[in-house]
C-alpha cells in the first residue's frame, strides 16, 4: 500500500474518534442549566437579590394614559390632568405626538384592564425573569367581547415556545407541560423575555442563569459546612486522666461533668477528687481561602442581579444607602420597567385599543435630588417661568385663586 494511502487511512480514523468525542465534551463544556437546575438555586443570595428585584418592580406598576387629538372624543372612564412636567417625560417615552403635536395626554384611573394587573401578578411575572429569564401570561378572552377578562401567569419552568418545520412564523405554540399537557395558541400568551443574544426571538438569559455556577458555589459550601456539623462528632473538652479509669467511672465523671457545667453552668468551678488534664478543643469549621471565595461568589451573584452590595450587608450607612438605591433604581429597575411597559403596549393594549391612543408607562423610579427641585422651583417662580399653581399641580395640590398669574 502507498505511504499517501495509509496516511489517508490514518487521517480519516483519527477524525471519526475526535467526531465520536466532540458529542461527549461538548455538553460538559457548555452545558446550560435547567430550568429545574435554577430553581433549585433560588436560595440564599440569589433568593435575596430576585426578590428584591421583582418587589421593587411590582411595586412601580404602569399607569394608563390616552393620547386625544383636538376634537377627538375622550374614552370613556375617568380621567385625570397630567401635569407638565409629567407630559413632557411622557411625551418623550411615547415619541411624537399625532397631528400639529397638539394634542393632549391624559391618565386614565378608571379601565377595566387595570382591575387584572395585581401586585402579586407584577410580583411573580419579574420574580420569574429574575430566574428563568422568561415569564409567561395566559389570556383568558371574554367569549362575547373577545377582550381579556383574567390574566393567568404560567410557570416558566413548564413552558416552551414550539416552531413547527419549515414554519413562517417564529411561534408556532407555547407547550405548557403541567399535569395535563397543553398547547396554546402564541396570541393567548405574552411572553416577557430579558435579552438573551444567542437566541434574541423566542430564549431570555436571567441573571440567576448567568451566575449560575456561583449560585451552586455557595450552595456546595453550605452543605459542606452542613455535613460537617452533623458528621463531625466532634468534642468540645478533652478530659485526660492520670490512671486508666473503669467504664463505669469514665460514664460517672461525664455525668457529672455535664450536670456541674452545661447550659447555664457554663463557667463554674468543678473540683475533681483524682488528677485530670482538660484540654479544651477549638474547631476550625472552614479554611480562610474557602470563605473569601463565598465572599467574592456572593458579589459576583449581586452583580449579576445589579443589586448594590450595601443591600445585603447591615455595614453600611445612611449616605451609601442613598447612593446604592439611586445606581439600583437607575441602572437596573428602570430598564426593566421600560421592558415591560414596551411589551404590554405591544402585546396586551393592541387587543384592546385598535386605534393606538391608550399606552401604558411607568414613572421614573429614579430618586430626584430634591434640593436642585426646589431649588429649580423657587428660580422658576421669581423669574416667573411657572405660576404658583402650576407648582402646586406638580405637587397634586388643588389650586388656589391668587395663583393662576406669575409672580413679577
Amino acid at each position: 500500500m502507498k505511504l499517501w494511502q495509509r496516511v489517508s487511512r490514518w487521517w480519516q480514523r483519527k477524525s471519526v474518534v475526535e467526531e465520536s468525542w466532540a458529542p461527549l465534551e461538548a455538553p460538559r463544556r457548555n452545558r446550560q442549566p435547567s430550568p429545574h437546575e435554577l430553581l433549585a438555586e433560588l436560595k440564599s443570595t440569589a433568593w435575596a437579590c430576585a426578590t428584591i428585584n421583582a418587589s421593587v418592580c411590582a411595586a412601580l406598576p404602569p399607569r394608563l394614559f390616552v393620547t386625544m387629538a383636538p376634537g377627538e372624543a375622550p374614552p370613556r372612564g375617568a380621567t385625570r390632568v397630567l401635569d407638565a412636567d409629567t407630559r413632557k417625560r411622557l411625551v418623550n417615552v411615547r415619541g411624537q405626538m399625532p397631528g400639529d403635536g397638539s394634542a393632549r395626554i391624559e391618565e386614565l384611573v378608571d379601565h377595566p384592564i387595570l382591575s387584572l394587573l395585581r401586585f402579586d401578578l407584577w410580583e411573580m411575572t419579574q420574580l420569574s425573569l429574575e430566574v428563568h429569564g422568561s415569564a409567561f401570561w395566559l389570556l383568558d378572552f371574554d367569549p362575547l367581547l373577545d377582550v381579556p377578562r383574567a390574566i393567568w401567569p404560567l410557570p416558566a419552568h413548564l413552558v416552551t415556545p414550539v416552531r413547527e418545520p419549515n414554519s413562517p412564523r417564529i411561534v408556532d405554540a407555547y407547550e405548557y407541560r403541567g399535569a395535563t399537557p397543553q398547547r396554546f395558541a402564541p396570541d393567548r400568551v405574552i411572553h416577557f423575555r430579558c435579552p438573551d443574544p444567542r437566541d434574541p426571538y423566542t430564549s431570555g438569559m436571567s441573571p440567576l442563569k448567568a451566575c449560575f455556577d456561583q449560585a451552586a458555589l455557595v450552595s456546595e459550601f453550605a452543605s459542606l459546612k452542613r455535613s460537617v456539623y452533623d458528621n463531625a462528632a466532634m468534642p468540645s473538652v478533652l478530659i485526660t486522666p492520670d490512671e486508666g479509669l473503669a467504664p463505669e467511672e469514665r460514664e460517672r465523671l461525664e455525668r457529672q461533668w455535664k450536670q456541674k457545667l452545661q447550659r447555664g453552668g457554663q463557667g463554674g468551678a468543678l473540683v475533681a477528687d483524682s488528677s485530670l488534664k482538660v484540654t479544651v478543643l477549638s474547631h476550625s469549621m472552614g479554611d480562610l481561602s474557602a470563605l473569601a471565595d463565598v465572599r467574592a461568589s456572593k458579589e459576583d451573584i449581586a452583580n449579576a442581579f445589579q443589586v448594590p452590595i450595601p443591600f445585603l450587608s447591615g455595614e453600611t450607612n445612611l449616605a451609601n444607602m442613598q447612593a446604592a438605591d439611586h445606581l439600583h433604581k437607575s441602572l437596573a429597575i428602570l430598564p426593566r420597567l421600560r421592558r415591560r411597559d414596551e411589551k404590554l403596549n405591544e402585546q396586551l393594549l393592541s387587543l384592546i385599543d385598535p386605534t393606538g391612543r391608550l399606552f401604558f408607562a411607568t414613572p421614573d423610579p429614579t430618586p430626584a435630588n430634591q434640593s436642585f427641585l426646589l431649588q429649580q422651583e423657587q428660580a422658576d417662580l421669581k423669574l416667573g417661568v411657572r405660576t404658583v399653581n402650576e407648582v402646586r399641580a406638580s405637587r397634586g395640590l388643588a389650586p388656589v385663586p391668587w395663583g393662576n398669574e406669575p409672580k413679577r
